[in-house]
């Protein structure tokens, strides 16, 4: 996928000691969206690559299927250019670290999105077991469906800051990359073993939209 962090940079990315389970002991980072501010839990977010050619993380439905499951990115081909979909960081439960998100803490990544009844628990992310797509039809408490976000010290144009990737982590096993994929010409989320191919992410406070 051309649009990986090994495609930006000659040099290995410096990043956290990989771990597929929390450390109680440990105060974490907080992690930061592109104004300077800690996500919190609820709030809703644009994820964004921002390599060159990079755009947002959207929900599509690419099959004809009764609910969009499809986790795709925009990259700069004319078809898939545009905006991306909101999400919302979530957890199984109250925690000691209150409602701002912290680094390689479990959590689930849900879409904010209007949908139907029959589509209503068709938001939050999980990973394709036969392929290592990233789609939505996961649930909230079902410990295949954790994510983590890991902190990288990537440079980017501009100087921008916080910039991290995703990890799936699902309990008893190794965390693994998010990067990208095209399946049946559609640019995909998707696990990857090679740790040099993740996709970079940074997160921008979607804008509410009056209800006026």
């Amino acid at each position: 996928m051309p649009l990986a962090a090994q495609s930006f940079t000659s040099e290995n990315p410096i990043v956290l000691p990989r771990t597929s389970h929390d450390d109680d002991n440990l105060v974490l980072p907080e992690v930061y969206d592109q104004d300077g501010h800690p996500l919190r839990i609820g709030e809703r977010y644009i994820i964004n690559n921002p390599l060159t050619g990079g755009g947002a993380v959207y929900l599509a439905n690419i099959g004809n299927l009764q609910c969009p499951n499809a986790v795709l990115h925009h990259i700069s081909i004319p078809q898939f250019m545009g905006k991306g979909t909101p999400i919302m960081v979530v957890r199984k439960s109250e925690s000691d670290y209150g409602d701002v998100v912290r680094v390689m803490t479990a959590v689930y990544i849900k879409f904010f999105v209007k949908t139907t009844r029959l589509c209503v628990n068709e938001t939050v992310w999980k990973v394709n077991d036969d392929e290592g797509l990233v789609v939505t039809g996961g649930n909230v408490g079902n410990e295949n469906d954790i994510f983590k976000i890991m902190k990288t010290d990537l440079v980017m144009p501009g100087g921008m800051k916080n910039v991290y990737k995703l990890l799936h982590c699902p309990v008893h096993l190794e965390c693994k990359d998010i990067g990208g994929t095209f399946k049946d010409g559609y640019p995909r989320l998707v696990t990857v073993d090679n740790d040099k191919d993740f996709i970079p992410f940074v997160f921008i406070k979607a804008k509410v939209k009056n209800a006026n």
